[in-house]
């Protein structure tokens, strides 16, 4: 099976000729064609006349034999035509162009077809030796006498579950719930299914307890394509160990829908009821309580899903901002930031690759800021226990959560889009885990059964209303940077290229740079455009960086609201692997979207404007480029 498809075009390193924004006539090449003949024509001369008037410090374009014409299929789009030449001479550089474009055509359709017949690493990982678990945390389940040669055989004749909002829990419900972690905490350590070694579980596979002798680095479920399917597994067998225990296989686990910006109680971005009291009917300890939370996670406060923020008072003006901003960043990380599934789900991760090469849109935020600000700021070890990996699953609420990022798996394949699929690369399908199961054994199993909720693991979700597809669209907010055609071309002509022979630092609040667009293709049958920003060094120190395009005025007091708002970066979110070299360390954000929506497909270059939020810190890149994903 065919690994990953990607277009393979290559982003010219040559900046010196002006680019410009090329207006779209009617296409008049043939559908059937692999990439477009281009069908834009250069500017005219009242157009050139305008636009130099405007530039009067900007070098006129050449019309020696130094002045070359590229067509979109070598990364550009075609620049000004020199102006005054014959028509003769005009339809022989186009002809020329036409050729061009057709043989570099045919031989990105060679190189596309040849990555599409290579073959694959075939390093999957394995399952790990938990005997050979090797964590100063404490985090190492207990050892085992047992081989494994088969797969775990999921029971497909079990009842249809449904996972329901965990603010919307009716009282019969939250008996039950209630009861079944009762059973959970009252069984011995000696027990692969107790309370303890589900946390030892989770803190083994997301805390380095690992260690294959091919491997790169110790074995990590966060920053790569493992992300969601290990979780969606380690929720089902702990659903079914709770099911167990009560003798009820009716019983699902409920999701936490943090996404919900709804102002009507009860209000679903804010811990749920059902966790908050540390008494259940005013007497009983309560099973769902956890003494390691941030007071400012309680009711009537809401989440702020891009940044934890001081605990301060939240009036209704703050609400309604913090509401306007989430859904802005749900949209962005579901919808215009995670077009095809290698930017939704993260990196490959196989043996013998770099562990945590990078979070999927989502694992970043808000499942990491959902974590950071759960978690108690004031505890013996700050941000606990939902903060820190070794910690999280010893709160309740973690399920739910992660219940809620399961749910969000499934809506985002729900969506339009031409490359919104289940990763097929078999190293990503043939990796194998452990878990205890509802008997206690330990049980083998690879990411190919995780693929079919209903058929499978036979759950659902209640049916919601993901407010944010219309409330978070870029339609539903006004532009920030408003621009005509003109001002656009011009704003591109005076943003400097990245300098590549160096590297970039910026301790101050922006940085600004234009970058080459690469060859259009046909009815995005190449993929979706994403911009590559390598060599990072974001150091250790806290901060946040939001992306905008086309908005070189954007700064720290500019809000995620803006259409023009494309991505975020920081590394108190899930990003990078610990131990990741900044040389492999790349920002990966989707442009295609962004751009349809902002009405700028046909320009030659994006102009992209980073900034700091929050004290800035020293940060550098080294690159930026636009890459096809698929």
């Amino acid at each position: 099976m065919a690994k990953r498809k990607k277009c393979r075009v290559v982003v010219s390193d040559d900046e010196d000729e002006q680019p410009v924004f090329a207006k779209k006539i009617p296409a008049s090449s043939s559908s059937s064609s692999f990439f477009k003949v281009p069908s834009f024509r250069p500017l005219v001369e009242e157009d050139y006349t305008s636009l130099k008037a405007e530039n009067s410090g900007q070098e006129n374009r050449k019309s020696n034999s130094n002045d070359r014409t590229r067509s979109s299929c070598a990364g550009e789009f075609m620049p000004d035509a020199v102006l005054g030449i014959g028509n003769i001479i005009i339809i022989m550089r186009s002809m020329a162009t036409l050729i061009n474009t057709l043989v570099l055509s045919l031989v990105l359709v060679i190189s596309f077809m040849s990555s599409r017949s290579s073959t694959v690493q075939g390093l999957p990982f394995p399952i790990p030796s938990f005997n050979n678990c090797d964590n100063f945390e404490g985090c190492c389940p207990p050892p085992y006498n047992q081989t494994f040669k088969h797969f775990y055989k999921f029971d497909t004749k079990l009842p249809m579950r449904t996972r329901r909002p965990a603010h919307l829990l009716d009282d019969a419900y939250i008996a039950k719930y209630q009861k079944a972690y009762e059973l959970l905490r009252a069984l011995p350590d000696s027990d692969g299914r107790s309370w303890k070694n589900q946390a030892k579980l989770h803190c083994a596979y997301c805390d380095t307890a690992f260690f294959f002798p091919k491997a790169i680095g110790r074995f990590q479920v966060h920053y790569s394509w493992v992300f969601f399917p290990w979780h969606r597994f380690f929720l089902y067998f702990h659903e079914r160990i709770l099911a167990k225990l009560l003798n009820d296989d009716t019983f699902a686990l409920p999701f936490w829908e943090w996404d919900n910006q709804t102002p009507e109680p009860p209000l679903a971005n804010s811990l749920p009821e059902v966790y908050v009291n540390p008494t259940y009917q005013n007497s009983k300890e309560s099973s769902l309580y956890d003494v390691n939370r941030n007071p400012c996670a309680y009711p009537p406060n809401i989440m702020d899903l891009q940044l934890v923020t001081e605990c301060d008072p939240q009036t209704a003006g703050l609400q309604a901002a913090l509401r306007g901003s989430n859904n802005r960043l749900m949209y962005n990380q579901m919808v215009t930031g995670a077009p095809v599934n290698r930017l939704f789900f993260g990196e490959a991760y196989r043996l013998e690759s770099w562990p945590g090469l990078g979070a999927g849109t989502i694992e970043a935020f808000p499942h990491g800021t959902v974590h950071d600000w759960t978690g108690d700021p004031s505890a013996k070890v700050p941000t606990s226990d939902m903060g820190i990996f070794r910690f999280s699953a010893y709160d309740p609420v973690f399920y739910a959560h992660h219940g809620n990022i399961d749910r969000l798996w499934d809506v985002w394949k729900s969506l339009p889009g031409d490359y919104r699929n289940d990763i097929t690369d078999p190293d990503y399908l043939n990796t194998e885990f452990l878990f205890y199961d509802e008997n206690g054994d330990l049980v083998k199993v690879k990411i190919a059964q995780a693929l079919d909720i209903g058929n499978t693991f036979r759950y659902n979700y209640e049916n919601v209303s993901n407010s944010w597809l219309q409330e978070g669209s870029d339609a539903a907010f006004p532009s920030c940077y408003p621009a005509s055609n003109l001002e656009i071309n011009k704003l591109i002509l005076n943003t400097p290229p990245l300098n590549t022979n160096n590297i970039t630092t910026f301790a101050s609040s922006t940085v600004t740079f234009r970058v080459r667009r690469p060859a259009r293709s046909i009815n995005n049958s190449c993929g979706e455009e994403v911009l590559v920003i390598g060599g990072l060094n974001i150091g250790s120190d806290r901060f946040l960086l939001n992306a905008f395009l086309f908005f070189p005025t954007a700064n720290a007091n500019t809000t995620i609201s803006c259409p023009q708002f494309f991505g975020k970066l920081s590394n108190s979110g899930l990003i990078f692997g610990v131990d990741l070299p900044d040389s492999e360390k790349e920002w990966r954000l989707a442009i295609t979207p962004k751009l349809g929506n902002l009405g700028l497909d046909n320009v030659s270059h994006v102009v992209v404007t980073l900034v700091q939020v929050g004290i800035p810190q020293h940060l550098q890149f080294k690159t930026a480029k636009i890459e096809y994903f698929q």
